[in-house]
């Protein structure tokens, strides 16, 4: 346990801990880490549609995506980078975030996922059921949970 380590970060005090958790794991056992942030593929009408294609042209909404994207990493980078980690890496993908967290783990081999136990989609995860408990019960290799 704690040679391969993905730690999911989404900009939340939560996910903040959980980078900070992963780190010192990844740092003490000398365990690869990869800092993984999954964002929804958004759902719009065809007005909105239009719109975004617009943005598109102009880099709006996707630069504004892009850059809140690189700064969740970049926390996460300097995070492990104080902890003394030698050789992570960032991923970002696109999808539902418990099946995508869950797909990924598997396909790179991680044996364990450090995330936050709630992240910024806190009231939908009240409603629906959280991203973190969803990936403890899909999860095949081990799933800590930082509060």
């Amino acid at each position: 346990m704690f040679r391969n380590i993905i730690c999911c970060v989404d900009g939340s005090r939560h996910s903040e801990r959980a980078a900070q958790a992963a780190s010192e794991l990844a740092a003490r056992f000398d365990a690869k880490l990869t800092f993984l942030t999954v964002t929804k593929e958004l759902k719009v009408n065809e007005a909105v549609k239009r719109y975004i294609e617009l943005e598109k042209l102009s880099g709006g909404l996707e630069y504004v995506l892009d850059e809140m994207t690189e700064q969740i990493l970049d926390a996460a980078k300097a995070c492990a980078e104080r902890c003394g980690v030698r050789g992570f890496k960032t991923e970002v993908k696109v999808g539902p975030p418990a099946r995508t967290i869950v797909q990924f783990a598997e396909r790179t081999k991680a044996d364990t996922i450090v995330m936050g136990r709630r992240g910024v989609g806190d009231v939908e995860g009240a409603l629906l059921g959280s991203v973190s408990h969803k990936v403890s019960s899909l999860a095949s290799c081990g799933v800590v949970t930082v509060k």
